[in-house]
């Protein structure tokens, strides 16, 4: 007579092994995005630091996002591709009907001065999407405020600039395939 001495779980770890070993390889895309994002970062840091402005870097929310002070101890900030804009960020509404476009939205604040940009899409024409800008734009002009209305046949390029509040706001509706794209830039000097 035979005698089989069967250990307990010796087939259930093999299987175990296995199934955490795929489960570890299909992981391994996110551990290496991760790692890559990580070092990403740290190059990023190293060559706005060179200059002795301290900088934290960060890729994880899409975009990228960069804080810290100059040598001078100014702070400063950047959001690139993901920042949340608002008409009231932009001091004007958007288009009635127009599309932010993905990784667009920008913010960059260096001590007191600050810019925002985003870009729209519509499916109206440059020349109607240009004209309600003007419209908003002369209604926002002040006595002292410099203009620049350029329009073409590709779009249309207005510029509002009031040297008493040193702010700026361009405005720039380009032709596109299906309708229009409008870019959005507010410059100001951020409260405090």
């Amino acid at each position: 007579m035979q005698h089989t001495t069967r250990r307990r779980g010796a087939t259930a770890w093999p299987l175990g092994a296995a199934l955490g070993l795929l489960l570890g390889l299909g992981g391994c895309g996110k551990v290496q995005e991760a790692a890559s994002e990580k070092l990403a970062e740290r190059a990023i840091e190293s060559a706005i630091n060179q200059d002795g402005t301290q900088a934290k870097v960060d890729l994880s929310k899409g975009g990228y996002q960069v804080q810290g002070q100059d040598k001078d101890g100014k702070a400063f900030s950047v959001q690139m591709g993901q920042a949340a804009i608002s008409e009231q960020d932009l001091g004007l509404p958007f288009y009635p009907g127009a599309q932010p476009v993905p990784e667009t939205a920008n913010r960059i604040r260096n001590g007191e001065v600050m810019m925002v940009q985003l870009e729209l899409r519509s499916s109206d024409a440059p020349g109607k999407v240009g004209d309600w800008y003007r419209e908003r734009a002369k209604a926002l002009a002040k006595p002292n405020s410099q203009t620049l209305d350029q329009s073409g046949s590709s779009g249309t390029e207005l510029m509002l600039l009031n040297p008493d509040t040193e702010e700026s706001l361009m405005i720039s509706v380009k032709a596109e395939e299906s309708g229009s794209r409008i870019t959005l830039v507010h410059g100001l000097k951020a409260a405090g």
